[in-house]
Parts: structure tokens; C-alpha cells; sequence
């Protein structure tokens, strides 16, 4: 054997040794991190949905339901964020990474060793299509918003010019004239 086997150097493994636990162990935090952000991510999809369903409908209870769901939502996403944040550099830490800036979940993944890099490297890919799903759905839930809030507003326009363009009569159903009346008014 020559002295440039790695067999040849006792030493290297045992260093090493502590590297793949703890990487494994930081690597197996980060995939649950993971995880939940793939659940809350899944829980907001859904409700991206009913609030589709709820406008559909014309729903405000539903509606308003769904927005409280969603804060509650988020608020724990955001809440998780700071041990998301944490496994990752736990995980980044563990490798050997060139460059100052935080390196993204991909550029760890690349460096990974299998197993935890298909753990890993799926989790990624779940949480993207959710993400998709998620943006889609809320692109569309806002699309319908505005739409319904235009259409309101050319109402009320459609009733405030009608309210000016009006004509009163008097009690011996001759015009007259008299101040303007306004939607409110027939109201109140």
C-alpha cells in the first residue's frame, strides 16, 4: 500500500467521523422543519380554495373565516421561520460552502451526501409545487376581488349619476325643480 491511501491515514476517519452525525442529525431537523412548512403551506392551499369557494358563493361568514384560519396560519409559519433558519445554517455549517452570502437549500442539497440529499432534495420539490399551488390560487382570489370591486364601484357610479340625472314631479305631475337627490336620500 502506498502512503497516499486513504487507509493508509487513521486519523481522517475518526475526524470525520463526528461530521456525518452531526451533519445527519442537523440534515434530519432541517427535513422536519421542512415538513411543517410543507403542511402549513398544504393548510393555506386549502384555504386559498374555500375562499374561492366562499366568493363563488357570496359567502362573508365563510369568508371571514377563512381569513382568520389564514392569519392563524401564518402567523405560525412565520413563527417557525426562526427554526427553519436555524436547521438550515446547522446544516450549512456542517459543509464545506464557498462564498460569504447565506447559500440557498439547493447549493446544500448539491453538497450533501445522498441519502440526505433525497430526503432532502423531495422535500424541496414538495414544497415548491405547493408554493406554485398556493400562488395560483391566491393570484386568482385576488383577480376575483378586484373584478367584484370594480364592478361595485361602476354600480354605485351607475346609481350617483342617476340620482343627478332624476326628475322630480310635483303633486300636479308638472316638473319641477328642487335640490338634487342622491341614492342616500331614499335611504334615509
Amino acid at each position: 500500500m502506498s502512503r497516499e491511501s486513504p487507509v493508509a491515514a487513521p486519523a481522517a476517519p475518526a475526524a470525520g467521523a463526528c461530521l456525518p452525525a452531526a451533519l445527519a442529525l442537523a440534515a434530519r431537523d432541517l427535513t422536519q422543519h421542512l415538513a411543517e412548512l410543507h403542511v402549513a403551506l398544504k393548510r393555506l392551499g386549502a384555504l386559498a380554495a374555500d375562499k374561492l369557494a366562499a366568493m363563488r358563493h357570496a359567502d362573508t361568514a365563510a369568508l371571514q373565516t377563512c381569513a382568520v384560519s389564514e392569519e392563524e396560519t401564518l402567523k405560525e409559519v412565520f413563527r417557525r421561520q426562526e427554526g427553519r433558519n436555524a436547521a438550515l445554517a446547522r446544516v450549512a455549517q456542517s459543509l464545506p460552502l464557498s462564498g460569504t452570502s447565506p447559500p440557498r437549500l439547493k447549493e446544500i442539497i448539491d453538497r450533501l451526501p445522498e441519502p440526505l440529499a433525497s430526503s432532502l432534495r423531495a422535500r424541496s420539490v414538495a414544497l415548491q409545487e405547493a408554493a406554485t399551488d398556493l400562488r395560483r390560487k391566491n393570484e386568482l382570489a385576488g383577480a376575483v376581488a378586484r373584478n367584484l370591486q370594480a364592478h361595485l364601484r361602476g354600480i354605485f357610479a351607475d346609481v350617483a349619476a342617476a340620482a343627478q340625472e332624476s326628475v322630480v314631479y310635483g303633486p300636479q305631475g308638472q316638473h319641477e325643480t328642487g335640490r338634487p337627490r342622491y341614492w342616500v336620500d331614499a335611504v334615509g
